[in-house]
């Protein structure tokens, strides 16, 4: 049985802006640096054995975080786990770019499985370079507990996909906040949810 734990990033000044981060970065704020401080010591007793990060900078200090308060001797990085890529929207304003493209938002709010983003990706794309680098983990680790740190839409997705259920339904599947925990006992192609986007570690910093 392999130990597979999936969460997101601590919060950061462009979540906080509305602004979309997608592979451009903005730093983790002192309250994200609390929320990633406070999941740490919420994995103290799970068995961490190996700890991968996006290559983002929120992502990698967030891992950091929980590397150090764990004792892991390694951080790996791989970029298999960064953010949807929004392209050409990537720092700019959620609520302006609605405003801009009307047409394209009805088809996200909908179906955004369906959406492409200019000179970006779409859920399919982020799915299959996130799925595919899990599975070489869960080869790789056979048999041990490994924590994933990813973000907001990449984490949702391969949560989506763990439970089972295709692209098309992931809005049936818990919104990841940021540090939200995600535990899953893999056993061949089986995946048995022990928590899915659980903040209980939250309850005393405001999400």
């Amino acid at each position: 049985m392999t130990k597979i734990i999936l969460t997101r990033h601590g919060q950061t000044l462009w979540n906080i802006e509305g602004r979309v981060q997608g592979r451009l970065d903005s730093p983790l704020t002192e309250k994200g640096l609390l929320q990633a401080r406070s999941l740490a010591h919420r994995l103290k007793n799970e068995g961490i054995q190996h700890i991968y990060s996006s290559d983002a900078p929120r992502a990698r200090g967030t891992a950091d975080e929980i590397r150090r308060a764990l004792s892991l001797a390694a951080l790996h990085v791989n970029p298999a786990l960064r953010e949807f890529s929004f392209g050409d929207w990537e720092g700019q304003v959620w609520g302006e770019l609605r405003e801009t493209y009307p047409e394209v938002f009805q088809v996200w709010d909908v179906s955004p499985h369906l959406v492409t983003a200019p000179n970006g990706e779409n859920m399919e794309m982020v799915l299959k370079r996130s799925w595919d680098f899990l599975q070489q983990i869960i080869r790789t680790h056979a048999g041990e507990t490994v924590c994933l740190v990813t973000h907001g839409l990449t984490l949702k997705l391969l949560v989506t996909k763990a439970l089972g259920l295709e692209i098309c339904d992931w809005a049936q599947t818990p919104w990841q906040h940021n540090t939200a925990l995600n535990i899953f006992a893999v056993d061949g192609q089986e995946w048995k949810p022990e928590l899915v986007g659980d903040c209980q570690h939250l309850e005393n910093i405001d999400l």
